[in-house]
């Protein structure tokens, strides 16, 4: 039996490295596809697609924030070093900038802040090795315990959806039951209408059985109860066999709305229309439902 995993989700994981603690915080929303997004301080930002790469092995589907910090000071982690030549180019474009704009306002830190490549990392290759490796240990760590919380929210959904699927299958049954009496219904209205109209002696007696079986045919909903029932039982089986089946459930639902609505248009009797709006309604809770599954 397989896990469905919920696609939102919380995880930190701290590390210690010599006099700094390193934190990693991973959010996670969902989304159609898997979307990764790192904040990283000024000493580490060269990692960044080392950070997005370990995110990507770890996690299928989701809108992914990562934010890694450091406590005790960047220099401590890996020393950084400032690019006075990126520095200088950085500043005079942006004075040239102000020039042309007529901007007043003076130039900012923060100005200058918006380029990574104004800050060198050092250049020792094994100091960078084991970065990387202090890294991938704890972004990893950190998508293992955003699994888990994903995992145990995925649990929470699968029994809130069985429960509105049994609720959907028993609506079905009602319906189907109602429905034996629907061509009837049908038959009645029209005798009536035509009695109205002419005398009753005057009636084809063999028009109207003909009638009726028409009718009977095209208020049928038995082919409807039968595909309804079955996509619940292939929804059923797709939450047994786990993550990631959030896009299978999707489709299913579609085409679990799509008899809800073929059999509303062959109902007549109020009873039916009512339990068909609602089996409309717990689809489409689901369906919200559904988004958040990996």
């Amino acid at each position: 039996m397989g896990q469905i995993h919920s696609m939102t989700g919380f995880a930190t994981v701290r590390s210690a490295w010599h006099d700094t603690e390193m934190t990693c915080e991973l959010r996670s929303l969902n989304s159609r596809y898997l979307e990764v997004f790192v904040k990283l301080p000024p000493a580490l930002r060269e990692f960044e697609d080392a950070v997005k790469e370990v995110i990507r092995r770890k996690l299928e589907r989701g809108k992914i924030n990562c934010s890694i910090s450091l406590n005790g000071g960047e220099e401590g982690i890996r020393p950084t070093r400032i690019n006075e030549r990126a520095v200088l180019d950085y500043t005079g474009m942006l004075n040239r900038i102000r020039a042309i704009a007529g901007i007043e306002a003076p130039l900012t830190l923060s100005d200058l802040l918006e380029f990574k490549d104004i800050f060198d990392g050092a250049d020792d290759s094994g100091d960078r090795d084991e970065v990387i490796a202090l890294l991938t240990t704890l972004v990893g760590d950190a998508c293992d315990t955003l699994a888990r919380t994903r995992a145990t929210e995925g649990a929470n959904l699968k029994v809130d959806l069985l429960e509105r699927l049994t609720a959907i299958r028993a609506l079905t049954t009602e319906i189907a039951d109602l429905s034996r009496g629907n061509a009837r219904t049908e038959f009645d209205k029209l005798h009536q209408r035509l009695f109205s109209l002419i005398d009753e002696g005057k009636v084809d007696r063999s028009r109207l059985e003909l009638e009726l079986a028409l009718i009977s045919d095209r208020v049928d909903i038995s082919e409807e109860v039968v595909r309804m029932n079955s996509h619940i039982d292939l929804f059923i089986d797709s939450l047994e066999n786990g993550s990631p089946i959030g896009k299978k459930l999707n489709f299913i639902l579609q085409e679990m709305h799509r008899e809800a609505n073929t059999m509303t248009s062959k109902c007549s009797l109020v009873e039916m229309s009512h339990r068909l709006v609602t089996v409309k309604e717990e689809i489409e809770r689901i369906r919200e439902q559904v988004q958040n599954i990996e």
